[in-house]
């Protein structure tokens, strides 16, 4: 009887070990789902639609900068120009580029780390001395929209969308 019941208690033992396991395995999972994503080359080609001219406009429509995105091998370099359709005054420059499987925004010391890809829209969090998130959506190829999200001084997530309208030279 006693040999009977030992092999009842391992076989009690052996699945509560193997259901937690399970759930350690799931908790992983989940974990890793969290984490950073490796990007590729071939992930910053997804943003070829995003090569251009565009004119940035509030949601009045009323046209508030203009940019230029132009890839670079695998580098996007980014001219914003404010209130100059003409594109000869540069305002700032930026870049997104890959670094060790991140795909980094910089922008005059801030930078963002992408958090989502695909063929549509990218999304970037905050890295280092920014405090704002936003996401690049394509909607055709002649319009995407920049959307930004930030909190105010007290807290309060706001999210300001600028309508991106390609122009065609």
């Amino acid at each position: 009887m006693r040999l009977h019941s030992n092999k009842w208690l391992f076989s009690v033992i052996g699945c509560c070990l193997l259901f937690l396991a399970g759930d350690l395995s799931a908790s992983a999972q989940v974990n890793n789902s969290k984490g950073k994503t490796k990007f590729t080359k071939s992930d910053i080609e997804k943003l070829r639609w995003i090569e251009g001219s565009w004119r940035g406009s509030d949601a009045n429509g009323r046209p508030t900068f203009y940019e230029n995105y132009h890839f670079v091998g695998n580098e996007i370099v980014i001219k914003s120009y404010a209130q100059d359709s003409t594109f000869t005054k540069t305002k700032r420059q930026s870049r997104v580029y890959l670094l060790n499987g991140e795909i980094i925004h910089r922008s005059e010391g801030m930078l963002w780390s992408a958090t989502k890809l695909d063929d549509l829209r990218i999304e970037f969090a905050p890295k280092k001395k920014a405090t704002n998130s936003f996401i690049w959506q394509k909607e055709s190829d002649d319009v995407w929209l920049a959307r930004l999200m930030f909190e105010d001084d007290k807290g309060k997530p706001i999210e300001t969308v600028f309508r991106m309208e390609r122009i065609k030279k």
